[in-house]
C-alpha cells in the first residue's frame, strides 16, 4: 500500500527544476507583482492616419498637478503607466501639429484606457481642447471587472459602512456568509474580517485582497477594511488575464486609498443607531418580548492636503466604533419535567413520551427473547415506569443539567424553548490610517502608507447565564498593523521602474470562558487531569444531543498571521508592445497558541438510553441525551494537551506581460507567470510530515507474540500480519525534510486575452488563464498537540465502563491521565492505540483554469451593457482518505452480519498500548480492530491527496450607468445592475466513510447560488436650482427642497444547497414538502426515510441542489439632504434603512436526522438584522 501511494507522490526531476528556475532567473528583470494604478495607452496619428513619432504625451493629475510624460515611438504608440486613479488632463505636443488637450479623463483602479489621439496640422502654440470624452468600454484588455468610484463607495447604503460588501454588486461574485447578526464575520461592520466570497466558481478564501497593490491577508480574506471615507476607488477583478496578478483561485479585489491634493479637503462624520429606530426581531416578537437595547456610534473624519504644493501631500483618516447591539437568541434546553429522571412527559407534537431503556439489560440481538430492529446489535429493556431510579442518578450529571435555564418559550417542546431577549453584544474599535506622497524631482516619486486597527468585543452566543454561556468572552482582541512603502523611478521616457515593500500583521485572541472562578470541582468532579501547558480547573464543555452546548474552557485561543511582501517592476513600450516583466517575493508567518477546552469536551448522545445499541428508531422518542447525562454515561469526550506553533511559508514569482496592439481595433494580452510556493516549515519542527508505511514498528514483536498465541487458541481469530508496520514521521527528524511537502515546481501560468473593437462602441473580449491559489492545508501537530479520548465501552457496546463513582465515571473520567505529547521523540510509537492523521508529501498547488467571452456595448447617456459567458475548472484540490480500516471484502460480510465486526476477542494490544487509548483499555477488542490493515491504530487518515475537482459555468450580465454631470437638469444619476446565472459542482467522497477504494461522486458545491441579482443606484433628485423642477425657488425653498439624494441597494440570491441527511436513505421521490412552509421545509414524513444498516455504504451526496435554505430579497434605502455653508463647506444629513422591508432570512433546520424533533423545521430566529434605521451627519470641506 505504502509503495503504491509513494508512487503517486508529486515530484519533478532535478534537471527539469534547473531548466525552469534558471531560465526564469535569466529572463526576468525586476518587476511589480500586483498593480492598482492605471495605464493610458494609444496611438497618435495625423488626419490621414499616419503615425506621429516622437510626440510628447503628458498626463497631469488635476488635483495635485503631478504629471507623467512619455514620447511616442516610431509607429506612434505611447504608454503612460503608474498613474494613480483620478481625474487627468492629457496633453499631446509634436512639431508641426497643434497641441491637443484632453481634459476630464477619468482613470479607475488598474484600468488600461485606450486613448487614441488625432492631431491637426498647425503651430504648437495652437491648441485643441476636448473635455470628458473617453471610452466607457474596455478596448485594451480582455480582463473583466467592476469599479466603484468614490461616489459609489461613500453613497451606496452599506450596513456598517463596510466597503467590501460592495463585492456583492459584481457579476460572478457570490457572498456565502449566512449570518448577518452580531458576529465578527458577518460583513455588517467596518472592522469585520471575512473571506466568504466566491468569484467565478473559486473557493471562498482563495481570492486576493490588495490595498494599493499590497496584499492585506495571508488567507484569501481581508484583514483590514479601510474606512469608506478613505477609499479612492475599488475594483473587483473577476477575470484577470494580466500575468502580474497571481496567487488566487478566484479573483482579485484592488482598493486604493485617497491621497492629499493641492487643496485641503476633509470631512467629519457620525452615524448613529438606537433601538427607538429599529424593528424588533422575529424571535422577540414570537416570544412577546420588546426590542433589546441598542446604541451605536460610528464616527471619525479624514483630512488631506499639501505639505508643499506639487511636492508633498498628506492624507489621514480615523474611524471609531462603539456599539451595544441586541443579540436575542433562541436555543433549546431540557424540559423541566425530565430533569429528575422521570420521562413520562409528552412533548409538543408527539403522542407518547420519550422512552428510555436500561443499558445494564443489554442482550445481543438474535438471542432468545430479543426482538431487534434491522441493524440492531444489542437490545435493552425499558426502565420500570420509564423512570431512572434515584440510586442510578449521577451527581455530576444532575449538577450539569441544573446549569441549563428553565424553558420560557414553548416550554413543552423539545426544540427552541428558551428565549433570551436581552442578550447583548458589545464592541469597540478604532482605525487610524495615514498616507504621505512625496515628489522627488521630476523622475522619482515616493509614498508611504500606515494602517492600524484595534478593538475588542464580547458576545454571548447561546444566551445562557454564567457559567453556562458560550461565545467570545471578555478579553477578545483583534488587531491589524500594516505599512506600505512605494517608490517610482523614470528610467527613460518609455521605461519606468516601480519598487514596493509592505508588511501586514493580524492578531486575534478569542477566549471562551464565562466565569473564571467557576471550577470543575463545583460540579462534583473529583479528579480531572491538569494540562501542563495550560493548567486550569475550568469545567468541561458539555454537549447534550438535541440541546444547546454549554460552558467552555478555552481561555487561550490566539493566532496571528503576517506577510512581508516585496514587489518591483519595469514597464516599457517597444513598438506596438506595452510590456511589464516582474518579480515578487513574500514571507508568510503563522503563529497559533490555543489551549483548547482545558477542562475537556464531553458529549452525551442517546447511545446508552435508546432501545438498541448502534441503531436508533426514526423517532425523537427513542432514548434521550438527558438520560445518558443523568446516568453519567458519556458517549464521547476528549482532553487536549496543546502547544504553540510558528510556521513560515516563503513565496516567489516571476511574470512577463505583453499588451500587443496588433491594430487600432485589436489588442492581444499575452502573459506568463511562474510561482513557487515553498511548503511551510515550523521553526521548532513541530509537525507531522508523513507515515512510514514499510518500516517495522518497534512494538511489532511483542504484539505479534500475543496475536499468534490468541490465534492458536481462539476460534475464527483473524490471522496475524507478518509484521506490524508503519508510524508517524516528523519534520526535520531522522533524515526527514523540515518542509512537510514536496515543492511543486509546476506552477506555470500562461495567460491570453483579446479585445476586438469590431464596430464603433462595441467590443468583443475573451481570454483564458491558469492560476494557482495559495495552498492552505491542515497543520497536523500530533505528538506536540495531543488529545486523550474518553473510552466509553471496552466490550463492543454491550456495557458502559463507568459507574456512578470511581474511575471512568463523570467524577473521574480520565483516571489514567493524559497521553503526553512526546513530540518527535515518540517516533513510530506516537499515538499507538488511537487514530492518527498525516499529510501526504504529494501536495501540488490547486490549479484553476479560467475562461470568458464577453460582448460589451456603450449605450447613450453614459451607459454600458456587458454580457459574458464565464467558466472555470479547479483541479488538484486536496482530499482525505482512510487507509487503516478493514478491506471491502470484510465490510461486505459486516453488512450482512454486524456482529462480525462487533464480536469481542482477546486483545493482543493489552499491556502494550497505553490504557488510556482505544486499543489498550481492555483485554478484549472488536474483530474490526483486528482486521484493520494498520492494526496498531484505530484509524489512519491521509490528507492532501490531489484528486479533488470543482467546476463552474455562468452567464453574467452588467448594465451600468456612469454618473452624469451634477449640473444635469434630471439630476446626477448612476447605477449598476448585475445578474448571474451559474452552477458550481465538485467531486467528493462519501459522507461517512472515505476509503481509498470508493469512487468519487459529483455533487453541487456549497458555494453554488443559481441566481444572483444585485442593484445599486444613486439619484440626485431633480428639484431646486438648475434642476428640471422648482428651479426658480428662493433661498428658503432651495434650502428645503434642493440638494436631495436618494440611494438604493437591492440583493437577491438563490438559497444555499442544504446538507443531506447523514446515515439515512430517502425513499419517497421528491424530498421537498408538498406544501412547503416553515414547519415542513422538506419532507418530514418519517416513513420516507430508512436508516442505513450498520456498516452499510450508500453513496449519497453531501448536499442536494433542490433542497435549499430560505432566502428573500434584501433592500437598503438612503435619503440625504445637503446644505451649502459658504463656499467651502457642505453639511449633509442622511437617513438609511437597512433591510427596509423588514424581511427576515430564516436559518436552516437545525437537524438533518429524521429521528430528531427539529428535523425539517425552520428555527424561529432570523439570521439577519431586522430593519435598522441609521441617522448620520457629515461635514465636508
Amino acid at each position: 500500500m505504502g509503495a503504491r501511494l509513494a508512487r503517486k507522490t508529486f515530484e519533478w526531476g532535478w534537471t527539469m527544476r534547473k531548466v525552469i528556475v534558471c531560465s526564469l532567473l535569466l529572463g526576468c528583470a525586476l518587476a511589480r507583482g500586483q498593480e492598482y494604478r492605471a495605464t493610458i495607452l494609444g496611438e497618435v496619428r495625423d488626419p490621414s492616419g499616419a503615425a506621429i513619432p516622437n510626440a510628447t504625451v503628458k498626463a497631469t493629475k488635476e488635483d495635485t498637478n503631478v504629471s507623467r510624460e512619455t514620447v511616442t515611438n516610431a509607429v506612434g504608440v505611447y504608454t503612460l503607466v503608474g498613474l494613480d486613479p483620478g481625474r487627468y488632463t492629457v496633453t499631446v505636443t509634436a512639431q508641426g501639429f497643434a497641441t491637443v488637450r484632453r481634459e476630464g479623463i477619468i482613470l479607475q483602479v488598474a484600468e488600461k484606457l485606450n486613448l487614441p489621439i488625432t492631431m491637426e496640422v498647425g503651430a504648437v502654440t495652437e491648441s485643441v481642447t476636448v473635455v470628458g470624452e473617453q471610452e466607457l468600454i474596455q478596448t485594451a484588455t480582455a480582463s473583466r471587472g467592476l469599479v466603484f468610484d468614490p461616489i459609489k463607495v461613500q453613497e451606496i447604503p452599506l450596513n456598517g459602512r463596510q466597503a467590501y460588501m460592495l463585492l456583492r454588486l459584481s457579476p460572478g461574485v457570490m457572498f456565502t456568509q449566512r449570518t448577518f447578526g452580531s458576529t465578527g464575520y458577518s460583513g455588517t461592520r467596518a472592522w469585520d474580517v471575512n473571506g466568504a466570497f466566491s468569484m467565478n466558481g473559486g473557493r471562498t478564501g482563495t481570492n486576493q485582497f490588495l490595498l494599493n497593490g499590497a496584499p492585506i491577508s495571508t488567507q484569501g480574506t481581508f484583514d483590514l477594511a479601510p474606512n469608506v471615507e478613505a477609499v479612492q476607488e475599488m475594483k473587483i477583478m473577476v477575470n484577470t488575464y494580466d500575468a502580474q496578478f497571481g496567487r488566487s483561485g478566484g479573483g482579485h479585489v484592488n482598493t486604493t486609498l485617497r491621497s492629499g491634493t493641492n487643496e485641503w479637503h476633509g470631512s467629519v462624520f457620525d452615524f448613529w443607531r438606537n433601538r427607538i429606530l429599529d424593528a424588533n426581531t422575529r424571535q422577540n416578537n414570537a416570544g412577546g418580548q420588546p426590542r433589546g437595547f441598542r446604541n451605536q456610534h460610528q464616527f471619525g473624519g479624514v483630512l488631506g492636503g499639501p505639505i508643499r504644493r506639487d511636492k508633498d501631500f498628506i492624507f489621514v483618516s480615523f474611524e471609531g466604533w462603539r456599539e451595544r447591539v441586541p443579540f436575542p437568541s433562541v436555543t433549546t434546553v431540557p424540559p423541566m419535567e425530565i430533569r429528575g429522571g422521570n420521562f413520562n412527559f409528552i412533548p409538543t407534537g408527539e403522542r407518547s413520551p420519550i422512552l428510555i431503556f436500561d443499558p445494564l439489560t443489554s442482550r445481543a440481538c438474535g438471542q432468545p427473547g430479543t426482538n431487534c430492529i434491522s441493524g440492531g446489535i444489542y437490545q435493552r429493556q425499558p426502565f420500570p415506569g420509564n423512570v431512572i431510579p434515584p440510586t442510578r442518578l449521577s451527581t455530576v450529571g444532575r449538577n450539569i443539567l441544573n446549569l441549563y435555564p428553565a424553558p420560557n418559550f414553548n416550554p413543552q417542546s423539545l426544540q427552541q424553548n428558551f428565549l433570551r431577549p436581552d442578550n447583548l453584544g458589545r464592541y469597540r474599535y478604532e482605525q487610524p490610517i495615514a498616507r504621505w506622497d512625496h515628489m522627488v524631482g521630476d523622475q522619482d516619486r515616493l509614498y508611504v502608507v500606515f494602517t492600524f486597527q484595534d478593538g475588542s468585543e464580547y458576545r454571548n452566543q447561546n444566551g445562557f447565564y454564567p457559567p453556562a454561556e458560550q461565545g467570545n468572552m471578555p478579553g477578545t482582541v483583534r488587531r491589524n498593523v500594516g505599512a506600505i512603502v512605494s517608490f517610482d523611478h523614470l528610467l527613460s521616457p518609455t521605461r519606468i521602474l516601480h519598487v514596493q515593500a509592505s508588511v501586514n500583521r493580524f492578531i486575534q485572541n478569542f477566549p471562551n470562558v464565562s466565569d473564571p472562578k467557576f471550577t470543575w470541582d463545583k460540579l462534583g468532579i473529583k479528579n480531572l487531569p491538569l494540562v501542563p501547558t495550560y493548567p486550569s480547573k475550568l469545567p468541561p464543555q458539555v454537549a447534550v444531543s438535541g440541546y444547546t452546548t454549554i460552558m467552555g474552557s478555552q481561555f487561550m485561543n490566539e493566532s496571528s498571521r503576517q506577510q512581508v511582501n516585496f514587489q518591483a517592476n519595469v514597464a516599457q513600450t517597444s513598438g506596438r508592445h506595452s510590456m511589464k516583466y516582474g518579480f515578487e517575493w513574500a514571507q508568510l508567518i503563522h503563529h497559533t497558541r490555543a489551549s483548547g477546552n482545558v477542562g475537556g469536551s464531553w458529549s452525551f448522545a442517546t447511545t446508552w438510553s435508546q432501545e438498541h445499541y448502534g441503531r436508533r428508531r426514526p423517532t425523537p422518542l427513542d432514548g434521550s441525551g438527558v438520560a445518558d447525562l443523568l446516568l453519567g454515561y458519556m458517549g464521547s469526550g476528549s482532553m487536549p494537551y496543546n502547544d504553540s506553533t510558528l510556521r513560515r511559508e516563503p513565496y516567489v514569482a516571476w511574470f512577463i506581460q505583453d499588451d500587443w496592439k496588433v491594430a487600432s481595433r485589436l489588442t492581444l494580452n499575452l502573459g506568463l507567470r511562474y510561482d513557487i510556493q515553498f511548503p511551510f516549515y515550523e521553526i521548532h519542527n513541530r509537525l507531522v510530515s508523513g507515515f512510514a508505511f514499510s518500516t517495522i514498528n518497534p512494538i511489532s514483536d511483542r504484539a505479534l507474540d500475543n496475536w499468534r498465541r490468541f490465534a492458536a487458541t481462539t476460534a475464527n481469530y483473524p490471522a496475524p500480519p507478518d509484521a506490524i508496520r508503519g508510524g508517524l514521521l516528523y519534520a526535520g527528524v531522522d533524515g526527514q525534510p523540515r518542509r512537510i511537502f514536496n515543492t511543486d515546481f509546476s506552477n506555470v501560468q500562461p495567460r491570453f486575452g483579446f479585445a476586438y473593437n469590431f464596430i464603433s462602441k462595441t467590443v468583443m473580449r475573451g481570454g483564458f488563464g491558469i492560476f494557482h491559489r495559495r495552498a492552505s492545508e491542515t497543520v497536523i501537530t500530533t505528538g506536540f498537540n495531543q488529545s486523550t479520548d474518553y473510552i466509553a465501552s471496552v466490550d463492543g457496546g454491550r456495557t458502559h465502563r463507568a459507574g456512578l463513582t470511581g474511575p471512568h465515571s463523570l467524577e473521574s473520567p480520565f483516571p489514567d491521565g493524559l497521553i503526553p505529547p512526546l513530540g518527535a521523540k515518540g517516533g513510530l510509537l506516537t499515538n499507538i492505540g488511537t487514530s492518527v492523521s498525516f499529510p501526504g508529501r504529494q501536495r501540488p498547488i490547486p490549479r484553476t483554469f479560467q475562461w470568458s467571452f464577453t460582448l460589451e456595448r456603450e449605450l447613450p447617456w453614459n451607459m454600458v451593457l456587458e454580457v459574458s459567458y464565464v467558466g472555470s475548472l479547479t483541479n488538484k484540490e486536496g482530499r482525505s482518505i482512510q487507509l487503516s480500516d478493514a478491506s471491502k471484502e470484510h465490510w461486505d460480510i459486516a453488512l450482512k452480519d454486524p456482529m462480525y465486526f462487533q464480536q469481542t476477542l482477546p486483545n493482543p494490544w493489552y499491556g502494550i498500548a497505553p490504557t488510556n487509548t482505544g486499543l489498550g483499555a481492555s483485554n478484549v477488542t472488536s474483530r474490526r480492530n483486528l482486521l484493520r490493515r494498520i492494526p496498531q491504530h484505530t484509524g489512519v487518515s491521509m490528507g492532501t491527496n490531489p484528486w479533488g475537482r470543482a467546476w463552474y459555468n455562468g452567464l453574467q450580465a452588467r448594465y451600468e450607468k456612469r454618473m452624469m454631470a451634477e449640473t444635469s437638469r434630471a439630476g446626477a444619476i448612476t447605477w449598476v445592475l448585475a445578474y448571474t446565472w451559474s452552477k458550481m459542482m465538485e467531486n467528493a467522497l462519501r459522507q461517512d466513510f472515505t476509503f481509498e477504494w470508493m469512487p468519487f461522486i459529483n455533487q453541487i458545491a456549497a458555494e453554488d447560488r443559481t441566481h444572483n441579482l444585485a442593484f445599486a443606484g444613486i439619484w440626485d433628485l431633480p428639484f431646486g436650482k438648475g434642476r428640471a423642477w422648482l428651479n426658480n425657488m428662493g433661498k428658503v425653498g432651495q434650502a428645503l427642497l434642493g440638494n436631495w439624494r436618494a440611494n438604493a441597494n437591492l440583493i437577491y440570491q438563490t438559497g444555499v444547497p442544504l446538507s443531506a441527511w447523514t446515515g439515512w436513505e430517502f425513499l419517497c421521490g421528491n424530498p421537498l414538502a408538498v406544501q412547503r412552509n416553515e414547519n415542513n421545509w422538506f419532507n418530514r414524513d418519517r416513513n420516507c426515510y430508512r436508516q442505513l444498516l450498520p456498516f452499510e455504504l450508500v453513496q449519497l451526496p453531501a448536499r442536494f441542489s433542490q433542497i435549499r435554505s430560505h432566502t428573500a430579497p434584501q433592500l437598503d434605502l438612503m435619503l440625504s439632504k445637503r446644505f451649502r455653508l459658504r463656499e467651502r463647506y457642505e453639511l449633509e444629513f442622511r437617513g438609511e434603512a437597512f433591510n427596509a422591508t423588514n424581511t427576515p432570512l430564516r436559518g436552516d433546520p437545525p437537524s438533518t436526522n429524521p429521528s430528531d424533533a427539529q428535523f425539517g423545521i425552520l428555527p424561529v430566529q432570523q439570521l439577519n438584522f431586522p430593519r435598522n434605521i441609521q441617522l448620520g451627519a457629515r461635514l465636508r470641506f
